[in-house]
């Protein structure tokens, strides 16, 4: 659910290497709107005259799932003034326009808005988000007049369309800071390609599911340049888990959090969750009491406020003995998590089912 699948890690590692040439900014006239079909709402073709946002999401997609109702918040705040389309892009099988058109309806009134889907031709991917450098979703852009006023994410777009709405927007300054995050997203890029051309050896062993040969391999490239581990930590910890070391892996996720991320709520929970995922099968035993301080730093540092993390921290805590504690925060991140918009209902139950598993053991 929460961590990274088999190879996850991999495909991570190869895909933060991709860079998109970016040719199109703030300040640039706006493409056209080339979908494959309108699914609610009318058309919107015309950008020439007033303020339109055009955001991109797909149905995969789980923080695009969270931004829909703040999006429709913001339609109806800003309704005869704002026009909103959501662009579906990106599906895993573009072809497929029921999936989409499903989704769109059983969000009902939550997605409130004009919603289109890019289809297999990938025009509004390659025309917006390529153009744009824009590698991850959501992705909104808001348009006014026929030019690109601000690029960003859904959930930081208020304050400035309140702003272009209102004349006050300072576009060359918002023009600058995304000239300069590119350069340090292209520099970035740079390195990743260089660790990616390292890293071929234990790559290839990784997709062959020699998991010893991989962290292997990446110990040579990290003996060889150490300043990289940051990097590269994910990768040889899932290696690890995945070569069934937990001992090792415990170990390794103690120093790496300590070292790297012990500000940094999401990283800890993926690091523990690593440890205590179900679906893992250890030989060498995990150290509960690693999994179980790096997931209470994360509960923490979101002052036991996300669900999610909550559920992480309470599988450890029940996975070393302590079943009373477990349950009380499991029923926490339960009532948590039924309060959130957008969360599917596979989630919901497996975090309920996790509260049962608990209170059955309590028995």
């Amino acid at each position: 659910m929460k961590w990274l699948s088999k190879l996850g890690a991999l495909i991570a590692l190869a895909g933060s290497a991709a860079a998109y040439a970016q040719n199109l900014n703030v300040g640039d006239p706006a493409p056209k709107i080339q979908v494959a079909k309108w699914v609610k709402g009318s058309e919107i073709s015309d950008l020439s005259k007033g303020v339109t946002v055009v955001e991109f999401w797909a149905t995969w997609c789980g923080p695009c799932k969270a931004t829909i109702p703040h999006l429709t918040e913001l339609a109806k705040k800003y309704a005869g003034k704002v026009k909103f389309a959501g662009i579906s892009v990106w599906e895993r099988k573009p072809e497929d326009f029921k999936a989409v058109e499903d989704f769109v309806a059983e969000m009902g009134d939550k997605m409130d808005y004009h919603v289109a889907l890019d289809g297999p031709a990938k025009a509004m991917a390659e025309s917006w988000m390529v153009a744009a450098g824009q590698n991850g979703i959501p992705t909104a852009f808001v348009v006014k007049d026929g030019t690109i006023q601000w690029i960003g994410h859904p959930m930081e777009m208020e304050e400035p369309l309140g702003q272009i709405l209102a004349g006050t927007f300072d576009m060359q300054k918002h023009r600058d800071e995304a000239t300069k995050r590119a350069a340090e997203e292209a520099k970035r890029n740079a390195e990743m390609k260089a660790i990616n051309e390292k890293m071929g050896p234990a790559l290839a062993a990784a997709r062959s599911q020699d998991f010893a040969k991989a962290v292997a391999e990446a110990d040579k490239v990290l003996k060889e340049k150490p300043e990289w581990e940051e990097r590269l930590c994910n990768f040889k910890f899932a290696m690890l888990c995945q070569a069934g070391d937990g001992m090792a892996a415990s170990k390794y996720a103690e120093s790496t959090t300590k070292k790297f991320f012990w500000d940094n709520s999401m990283a800890l929970n993926q690091f523990a969750w690593g440890l205590i995922d179900p679906d893992m099968k250890f030989k060498k035993a995990v150290d509960n009491k690693i999994a179980v301080k790096i997931a209470q730093r994360a509960a923490e540092l979101t002052k036991e406020e996300d669900p999610m993390i909550l559920d992480t921290y309470a599988l450890a805590v029940f996975k070393s003995g302590d079943v009373k504690k477990a349950i009380a925060l499991q029923e926490k991140a339960v009532a948590g998590i039924e309060k959130m918009e957008g969360i599917d209902a596979d989630t919901i139950k497996e975090l309920k089912d996790r509260l049962a598993e608990f209170k059955k053991a309590a028995k």
